[in-house]
């Protein structure tokens, strides 16, 4: 989990509360001091909750809680001249990009680091490394609207980088610059590069590498423009609100912009609230109390929303723009829980004894766990959410209806339920590609093929000398611990490559499969050494 800094005064001011209550409270609304020393406390914050990044963040939430400042809040957005021109050159690198003006900024050394911080743990989760969101805060008044952005060939335009002195172009970044280094493989395999320029075509960014030096921000710049570009609108629009609102805290005006796409412009930021309906009737029997009207509407409340109960029993909830987290009723009646305080739930003891056991197959599970590690495998757990791309595209199939579609997913990374373990496996060796080999992952989990749940084991193995009968002795010691009896027959997949893939039988039936993976494959995954994989079903190796 993100983990944010921040100094014990500045946490305290804005809490406007004590040291004690503060420690108190703040494990309440998901946040774990993680420690405390020279009076900065280290802070854990729940990855849902990316609002609570930022030390302003955590001080508008902890007012609500400790009863300071309840209820919705209220942002007051006035609308700016400021145009962002978008040309369609950016479509096949880089699609969307949201902007804000934030006026009378009052930066220090403090709230110039909560920043600079907030900016970096935005990057890590909704931002997933700068390859779904990237943030860039500039100096307004160093620059002349309207802003254009654009793609152009790497060597068609020069800037001067932040932490450099000279001019660069795109591709020289890239290749030179820190922070194009560690950023280029989002832009791998692209021919031309996003840029925003200005009036005067003076770039300001070079998205989602670097800003320029003539935006640079210090503790005199007064008013910022804000630019995020990526891959999921949805995403930026979420990222973007979070970021002004945490400026609000400050006392910063905000001011929105347009963002033109030709023939279609949009306005940003959207401050407004959100609604969203919840059931008495829901609330009470999922909490198991018989909460009263006054006590759900205080504890909403608390929490900050805005709270009006209808005689018909129907909660008339509103959610800030900030919470990005709010997707379902149940998120709501979470928060009214930490609300009203889990240390309110008494306990209970069971009206019935009763005396429970394994299932069959978690004996099973638990068995083939320990043989993995004993053949010196590293057990993972991965996001059972996927997307036809990872599920198919990457791993050179071709893509049919087995998989099922989420209805409303929150990004394009999450769009369907995995319907097998390898993918992830293998992502596994790809965010590890930079560390000593030989690597071995294991992970047993469920899949979802045609609507019908099914509980797998899969294994990869990643090194110079990896090969087909290493993995056929995995197999072999694997299935002979668990005592099962099979045969191999040669299989076709396009993820495999061909006549070193083989079928795992047992009483005539396809139990799973095993073999080395196809070079286009390792390429699609930036892998340099041979990988051999495996994936079993659990329910029919029983």
């Amino acid at each position: 989990m993100p983990v944010v800094s921040v100094n014990e005064s500045e946490l305290l001011k804005l809490c406007q509360t004590d040291k004690e209550t503060l420690m108190e409270s703040l494990p309440a609304l998901g946040v774990e001091i993680d420690g405390i020393k020279d009076d900065v406390w280290d802070l854990e914050i729940n990855p849902n909750r990316c609002d609570l990044l930022s030390v302003e963040g955590i001080g508008r939430a902890i007012r609500g809680y400790i009863g300071k400042e309840t209820g919705l809040p209220e942002y007051t957005v006035e609308r700016s001249d400021v145009v962002t021109n978008v040309e369609m050159s950016v479509q096949e690198v880089r699609p969307f990009i949201v902007t804000a003006i934030i006026e009378d900024v009052q930066l220090t050394d403090e709230t110039l680091k909560s920043l600079m911080d907030v900016q970096e743990k935005l990057h890590l989760t909704l931002g997933r490394k700068r390859r779904k969101v990237a943030i860039g805060v500039h100096d307004l008044d160093a620059v002349k609207p309207p802003f254009t952005y654009k793609a152009i060939k790497p060597d068609k335009i020069s800037f001067v980088p932040l932490q450099r002195t000279h001019e660069m172009n795109l591709q020289e970044i890239l290749d030179k610059h820190e922070k194009g280094k560690e950023y280029a493989n989002i832009l791998k395999d692209k021919t031309h590069y996003p840029v925003i320029v200005d009036s005067e075509d003076r770039v300001i960014s070079f998205p989602p590498i670097i800003n320029g030096v003539l935006t640079q921000v210090t503790s005199e710049t007064k008013n910022l423009f804000i630019d995020m570009t990526g891959t999921d609108e949805s995403s930026l629009v979420k990222t973007l609100n979070i970021l002004c609102t945490m400026f609000v805290e400050r006392g910063a005006t905000i001011r929105q912009t347009t963002v033109s796409y030709g023939g279609r412009e949009n306005v940003y930021p959207d401050l407004s609230q959100r609604d969203m309906d919840i059931d008495i009737k829901e609330v009470r029997d999922m909490l198991g109390i018989p909460l009263d009207t006054d006590a759900i509407k205080n504890s909403l409340e608390r929490m900050r929303y805005s709270v009006n109960i209808s005689e018909e029993g129907t909660i008339d909830v509103k959610y800030p723009a900030y919470r990005h987290d709010i997707l379902h009723p149940w998120d709501i009646i979470e928060d009214l829980a930490i609300g009203h305080g889990f240390h309110e739930f008494k306990g209970e003891i069971p009206k019935m004894v009763t005396t429970g056991s394994e299932l069959p197959k978690k004996n099973i599970e638990k068995a083939a766990t320990e043989v993995m590690i004993g053949l010196r495998f590293n057990e993972t757990m991965n996001y059972p959410l996927s997307s036809p791309e990872d599920e198919y595209d990457m791993l050179e199939l071709v893509q049919n209806n087995s998989h099922t579609i989420i209805e409303n997913p929150v990004s394009e990374d999450n769009t369907c339920l995995r319907t097998w373990l390898l993918p992830s496996l293998i992502f596994n060796l790809h965010n590890n590609r930079n560390k000593p080999h030989p690597q071995k992952f294991f992970e047993i989990g469920d899949v979802v093929i045609d609507g019908c749940q099914h509980t797998k084991i899969a294994g990869v193995v990643c090194h110079s000398e990896a090969g087909f009968t290493e993995m056929k002795s995995i197999i072999d010691g694997l299935l002979d611990v668990l005592g099962i009896d099979h045969y191999l027959e040669d299989k076709r997949h396009d993820s495999f490559i061909s006549g070193r893939c083989a079928s795992i039988i047992k009483d005539e039936e396809e139990i799973g499969f095993f073999g080395e993976i196809h070079p286009q494959v390792l390429t699609n995954f930036e892998l340099e050494y041979p990988v051999t994989a495996f994936e079993l079903g659990i329910k029919k190796i029983k």
